[in-house]
């Protein structure tokens, strides 16, 4: 269960499966010193350590997991910090950016392995980012409507007000990279579909829908391609595939929930 949402407007959420192994390993840090951002940090590590691995092409299965285990650890590190009342907009742009950074990794490996030109990769990397916008916006319009975790915000334009434990100047360094790789994304994406948060509030259904599109299950099917040694079509997939199915899911919302 997400700790984002009220009990009662929770949805089954196929990109958080990692979430009951993330509340395990919380549950186990609690006592100890480590923290949200050393999580993150190696999440980092073991993303970059699979795109490492599928870009020698040794260890394909070892890859593959590493990946799932990147996943568990990047649902831990938000999960701690709330479990610790302790927000921080230092570590939720710290996190985006590494997300990001393991994604790029990730295609660049791919793509570099079977000798696919850059643009591609870089078409790729674009819209594998899109499709995890139309996820992170449609949740956070649900989190609004359901008065849940609002750390987030649907437009991240202006600086926020750091919480207690956020560093100033390293919260406005992030902010502005975050900017640069997800401030024209969200902009996007927002303007797509600018009345959802003033429609009615999404059904769980609709948001079931969504989270195919979430970081966490597209993680997931790299992996099984990876494990499987089949991840010369990891692109084509989320060039074409996830691509027309996000694009039908901003059609759906708009024609059909109002």
């Amino acid at each position: 269960m997400s700790t984002k949402l009220p009990e009662n407007k929770q949805f089954v959420d196929v990109s958080d499966y990692a979430r009951p192994l993330a509340v395990r390993l919380v549950k186990f840090l609690l006592p100890t010193k480590i923290g949200a951002y050393s999580l993150t940090t190696l999440f980092l590590i073991v993303g970059l350590a699979a795109s490492y691995l599928i870009y020698i092409n040794k260890f394909l299965p070892v890859a593959g997991l590493l990946i799932l285990v990147k996943s568990m650890l990047d649902a831990a590190d938000g999960e701690i910090a709330r479990r610790r009342k302790t927000p921080s907009l230092v570590g939720r742009y710290y996190d985006s950016i590494c997300d990001f950074i393991v994604n790029f990794f990730l295609f660049w490996a791919i793509g570099s392995f079977y000798n696919i030109e850059l643009s591609k990769i870089l078409l790729a990397v674009v819209l594998f980012e899109l499709q995890g916008s139309v996820y992170n916006y449609y949740y956070l319009v649900k989190r609004y409507q359901a008065k849940g975790d609002q750390t987030s915000r649907i437009l991240e334009f202006k600086l926020p007000a750091p919480y207690p434990m956020d560093n100033v100047k390293l919260l406005k360094a992030l902010h502005k990279i975050y900017l640069l790789i997800y401030g024209w994304q969200d902009y996007l994406i927002y303007k797509s579909d600018s009345m959802a948060l003033a429609g009615k509030e999404l059904p769980n259904w609709f948001l079931t829908m969504v989270s195919f599109v979430g970081l966490g299950f597209q993680l997931l099917v790299i992996a099984v391609l990876v494990s499987f040694n089949s991840h010369i079509y990891t692109l084509d997939i989320f060039i074409y595939g996830f691509s027309i199915y996000s694009i039908l899911l901003i059609i759906i919302r708009r024609l059909f929930i109002k």
